[in-house]
């Protein structure tokens, strides 16, 4: 192993470990989807088949069934991995239901979250989402044991004009926690987001949005699509304060949508993600 790749491993595995023992959940909510990473992981605001994930409250635009699977693997490594299942069944008059699963680590350490979760639009104008989630840690040491909990997020989204689209959405807004180790408290992070989704033109889209971990600081995204085809989307992103540049592109036909990005942190390097969502048009 390379001298740099050791020095990026450590840097890793020291901020693994920091979480882990101080106790903060470290990928309970995390965007999903490599549309949005390539964007700069702006989501909160973006009509996207990953919505079920990031704002619940856009799934109500959607007249598909659709399932998908995202793998992110973050800086490289399988300790830091995700996998993700995510199926949405809209309803006509009823709205958008979806169902997830995640799985973020590997052998000695791992995070599983499953959720479910209701979208209503009322007419093309604002749509509200709700989800309830369950989520468990575990190590493989016994010593450590599980760790569970149950929360719920919530979700906004408004169209402020024909270009113009604003969303919000807040995960764990009632600060639950996951449980007790030695009379310490682990709570489950509450994060709160913000964003707006512009159409510059038929072709590009341009994203923004600022996000707030109530025991972290804020961190800023943008994002850039620009369709170069009706079938081939390109973009890019970044976000601040921590750094971290992104490329993808995207392919879709009638029913299938494959999507890549490849995202670079200065310090840790780069991390790859793939999308695979399959639609299902349905017959009225």
């Amino acid at each position: 192993m390379h001298t740099d790749r050791k020095i990026r491993y450590i840097l890793i595995v020291l901020a693994l470990v920091y979480n882990v023992l101080s106790l903060n959940a470290i990928n309970y909510f995390s965007v999903k989807g490599a549309r949005t990473a390539a964007m700069g992981g702006v989501s909160v605001a973006l009509k996207d088949k990953s919505a079920l994930f990031n704002n619940p409250a856009i799934m109500a635009f959607g007249d598909e069934i659709s399932v998908g699977l995202h793998y992110d693997n973050r800086f490289l490594l399988k300790e830091t991995s995700t996998s993700s299942l995510g199926f949405v069944l809209p309803v006509e008059k009823v709205g958008a239901f979806g169902l997830q699963l995640s799985h973020f680590g590997h052998v000695n350490y791992g995070e599983l979250h499953t959720g479910f979760s209701y979208a209503k639009s009322f007419g093309n104008i604002i749509s509200f989402g709700l989800g309830f989630h369950y989520l468990m840690n575990y190590f493989s040491e016994k010593t450590y044991g599980n760790c569970h909990g149950f929360t719920f997020d919530i979700g906004v989204y408004g169209q402020i004009s024909q270009r113009l689209g604003m969303g919000f959405h807040a995960f764990n807004p009632a600060r639950l926690k996951m449980c007790t180790y030695n009379d310490t408290k682990e709570y489950i992070p509450t994060i709160l987001r913000l964003g707006l989704s512009y159409d510059l033109s038929k072709k590009c889209i341009l994203a923004a949005e600022i996000e707030k971990d109530l025991d972290k600081k804020f961190v800023y995204r943008v994002g850039l699509e620009y369709s170069i085809l009706e079938q081939l989307q390109i973009r890019t992103g970044c976000g601040f304060p921590y750094f971290e540049c992104s490329l993808g592109a995207g392919w879709k036909t009638n029913y299938l949508m494959v999507d890549f990005a490849f995202s670079y942190h200065f310090v840790l390097g780069y991390s790859p993600r793939i999308s695979l969502i399959y639609n299902i048009k349905q017959t009225k």
